[in-house]
């Protein structure tokens, strides 16, 4: 099969580096895999990652903004649509919810290309093309979500490779060096620093370390994003306060391994924790404004079905580390309690999150989506649908193609498959 996998942005991130992971793991079961992508400003890291792992990288420049009436960004579409016939594609799996709109109306609706889309975030649109099979990573997103959909969602949870994300395959001890930690209790964060669902936690745990005022421990953050300079002022005035490097901004990199390696403690949420959990790391599971949890044998269950986040309870303080602080106090006061949490993340993850099994999940759901049929009709009515509800409109118009022709004209008259 010819495959087209789509990125929404190329900034390292957990869903990025589960849909490269994939991506190579369809290669290596003998498909065609070509990447797209959509960046701004410059290609970024993952881009190197993309040609170093010998796939096919088609790039292209835009605004993260959505313009216009439709849900889409034209200039996506039409290269989506442009590569799709190039490459003579049989299937688009598009990530995150702004690209896979774009292959909706690009590839899909134009040519009837058949379209998965994954939505690893923790909610998926009412709006997002309803009968395109779409895969989740957790299973209280896939509960809630069914009863919006034809089909119920496929559930992947965020796969790790176990063979290059492993104890001891990668030296934490050039990374201490190189930043100068020492024998330090290193407490971990690799991530993207986004606002939504990561900035929360980071900010939690950079205040837990002025809490602490522990000189054993230093949290080093390893990641870039539209946060960076929010957190690092942070730092700075937590380093400032406390008249010592507590707080190390690493910035972002390429390979990230050894980051998780020269951690003593892990924080993180989604596929970051899962892949701190690769490495035996013990790990505190942090989600939005005060939420922080140790991943132990009996709270394993909880994330495992609602993901590897978690909410900030309404009722508590709008600001408070101190039960984060705890946790990361008790951590650094009892090694032998790390080494055991450490081991069990490390089995659960080979139990439960293998690429492997995630890979040949992925196959059938690839199968099963190239052997429907997606008639014209259908793809006009759902584009109709997916604009109305966008824009607010009370009803479907009696003629939905009419209706829906001066929008995207340029879609309905091209030769394709019907």
């Amino acid at each position: 099969m010819r495959l087209l996998v789509g990125l929404h942005h190329l900034e390292l991130g957990g869903s990025q580096l589960n849909a490269v992971d994939l991506a190579v793991a369809a290669r290596h079961r003998g498909h065609d895999v070509v990447v797209f992508a959509v960046y701004n400003g410059q290609p970024g890291p993952l881009a190197e990652m993309v040609r170093a792992a010998g796939l096919p990288l088609v790039l292209v420049r835009h605004s993260r903004a959505i313009q216009g009436l439709l849900p889409v960004r034209q200039a996506v579409a039409r290269t989506l649509w442009r590569v799709a016939v190039r490459e003579r594609i049989q299937l688009v799996h598009a990530y995150e919810f702004p690209l896979s709109l774009d292959s909706f109306y690009g590839p899909h609706l134009r040519l009837g290309i058949p379209l998965v889309c994954t939505i690893y975030g923790q909610f998926v649109p009412r709006w997002l093309p309803r009968y395109p099979p779409v895969i989740v990573g957790a299973r209280k997103v896939a509960d809630m979500v069914a009863p919006l959909r034809p089909k119920p969602p496929a559930l992947i949870e965020p796969p790790v490779n176990t063979d290059t994300n492993a104890p001891g395959l990668i030296d934490g001890a050039e990374f201490r060096r190189a930043h100068g930690l020492g024998t330090h209790i290193v407490v971990g964060v690799v991530s993207r620093l986004e606002p939504t669902t990561k900035y929360d936690g980071i900010e939690l745990a950079i205040g837990a370390m002025q809490l602490l005022d522990d000189p054993r421990i230093q949290l080093v953050v390893t990641g870039d994003g539209p946060s960076f300079s929010a957190l690092n002022t942070s730092a700075a005035r937590v380093n400032s306060a406390l008249g010592r490097r507590a707080v190390i901004m690493i910035g972002s990199l390429i390979d990230p391994r050894p980051a998780y390696a020269a951690a003593d403690i892990a924080l993180g949420v989604g596929g970051s924790a899962l892949r701190a959990m690769a490495f035996a790391k013990p790990l505190i599971v942090l989600g939005t404004k005060n939420f922080a949890k140790l991943l132990t044998p009996s709270t394993a269950q909880e994330f495992l079905v609602g993901g590897f986040g978690g909410f900030w309870d309404p009722g508590s303080s709008d600001f408070d580390p101190r039960p984060l602080a705890g946790l990361i106090r008790e951590l650094a006061d009892r090694p032998g309690l790390r080494s055991e949490l450490g081991a069990f993340g490390r089995q659960l993850i080979l139990d439960r999150f293998s690429l492997n099994a995630a890979s040949v999940t992925l196959e059938d759901i690839y199968a099963s989506a190239v052997a429907q049929a997606y008639p014209r009709s259908q793809r006009l009515w759902e584009a109709a649908r997916v604009a109305v509800y966008r824009t607010g409109s009370e009803a479907l118009p009696d003629t939905a193609k009419d209706w829906l022709r001066p929008m995207v004209r340029p879609l309905l008259h091209s030769p394709g498959r019907t």
